[in-house]
């Protein structure tokens, strides 16, 4: 009952967060021009939107799910860093500062303002930092669990390692688009008329006509759909590595 336990937290935790935090995140930075053949919208919402809540969804969902199953195998007790290991006493520290973070984002998309509130920077810049702290904190949570299994598992740090090379990797070829996009875009942008400039663009509703060229849109979806086999690939390899 304990190893089993112990193998569905590190499941969950890891579909959740390798898979889909990670593509949900990609999606909200780098897909907010996306276009499905000629249409932005999907559902009366934009692409990007409806994938980025579909994907950070499924992820508090599973991560409260393994945050439960963990604290069922420890009985409701925390993690004593005079008797255990201090890579386990850290590893529950994060662990329970995603958990906050999760339940504070889960609050926030429930009450966000309206896309044109004046409170909607508000929103905007609390939902960024709440996210990228927990994602952030995610990688040295789950490093000091593989370096603290690597006697009995040694294939989970170099699965990791690879994992978190590709988001590197990923991360700065959608940067360097985004730098081309925001160039070729420019010069025509300055010819928009600008009498609505106080109006926040409507990002939800895919109503931001700054959407870039073709080529660019096609080497988005293609490297967006590169990470989602990778982080499938991977996390499955992480896994069967785990429960074995």
């Amino acid at each position: 009952m304990t190893l089993t336990l112990i193998q569905a937290h590190g499941t969950v935790m890891i579909l959740a967060w390798m898979v889909f935090a990670s593509t949900g995140i990609l999606f909200a930075r780098y897909g907010r021009s996306l276009k499905l053949g000629s249409r932005r919208q999907l559902l009366g919402k934009a692409v990007w939107f409806q994938i980025h809540r579909f994907f950070l969804s499924l992820t508090p969902i599973l991560t409260l799910l393994g945050f439960l199953l963990i604290l069922v195998h420890a009985g409701g007790q925390w993690i004593n860093p005079q008797t255990s290991d201090i890579r386990l006493f850290v590893h529950s520290i994060c662990g329970g500062i995603i958990v906050c973070c999760v339940m504070i984002q889960i609050w926030l998309a429930l009450y966000r303002c309206h896309p044109q509130s004046r409170f909607r920077c508000i929103f905007d810049w609390s939902h960024r930092i709440t996210g990228l702290l927990a994602f952030t904190l995610v990688i040295p949570t789950i490093f000091l669990m593989t370096i603290l299994m690597s006697r009995s598992r040694p294939g989970l740090v170099p699965i990791f390692s690879c994992w978190v090379g590709w988001i590197v990797i990923v991360i700065i070829i959608f940067e360097r688009i985004q730098y081309q996009q925001r160039t070729t875009v420019s010069p025509t942008g300055s010819h928009v008329r600008t009498e609505n400039t106080n109006v926040r663009a409507d990002t939800e509703a895919g109503t931001n006509t700054n959407a870039g060229g073709q080529r660019h849109n096609q080497i988005k979806i293609l490297l967006l759909f590169i990470h989602i086999i990778v982080s499938i690939v991977l996390s499955t390899l992480f896994i069967v590595f785990l429960c074995k």
